[in-house]
């Protein structure tokens, strides 16, 4: 059986959040870390846009084994 979950907007602004904290890095150390970084930072941009956009609804699905076993990322999984 499949477990489907909308992903709350509250939660797509943290990873928006993230993500860009993430690029930011990037493009500091940016060639230091390789030479192809920058498509790095575009998808990353596609991605912030993806979680930011509030016209677009993101979910998680996952089967029966995995939400028994989510445990083991030290939290139990969310329900809204």
């Amino acid at each position: 059986m499949k477990h489907t979950l909308k992903l709350p907007q509250s939660q797509q602004d943290i990873v928006a959040k993230a993500l860009k904290v993430y690029q930011t890095s990037l493009e500091t150390l940016g060639d230091e870390i390789s030479d192809n970084i920058g498509y790095t930072i575009f998808d990353i941009y596609s991605l912030i846009g993806i979680f930011k956009d509030t016209d677009i609804e993101l979910r998680v699905e996952l089967d029966e084994e995995t939400l028994e076993s989510f445990t083991k990322h030290g939290a139990d999984f969310p329900e809204y």
